[in-house]
């Protein structure tokens, strides 16, 4: 009595080429990643523009009255703002906003 192996009764020619298909299939996934970080960097880069744009407008008076609330030097503060400009565009447009005369 013979064991049945299931594909490996089919002839080769019939099997498909599994090689193939993973490497269609990591394509794909390598595609798929590739389009998530090229969003993320679109995202970022248009969040950072804002951030740029929103930089400049901050009231000078309000941002040395905030520093010395949170008992920072005021070249202290100043760098954080720059860092959350920079790195942490996101969160800029509130944290300018606070900064910002309407």
């Amino acid at each position: 009595m013979s064991l049945d192996h299931g594909v490996l009764n089919v002839p080769l020619e019939k099997r498909g080429n599994f090689h193939r298909e993973l490497d269609d299939h990591l394509a794909a996934e390598k595609r798929r990643k590739e389009d998530a970080l090229f969003l993320r960097k679109y995202s970022f880069d248009e969040a950072k523009a804002e951030a740029k744009r929103l930089f400049p407008l901050m009231d000078k008076a309000l941002v040395k009255a905030e520093a010395k609330r949170r008992g920072i030097k005021l070249s202290g503060f100043n760098d954080v703002l720059r860092d959350i400009r920079d790195f942490k565009p996101r969160q800029a447009p509130g944290v300018f906003a606070m900064l910002t005369i309407k």
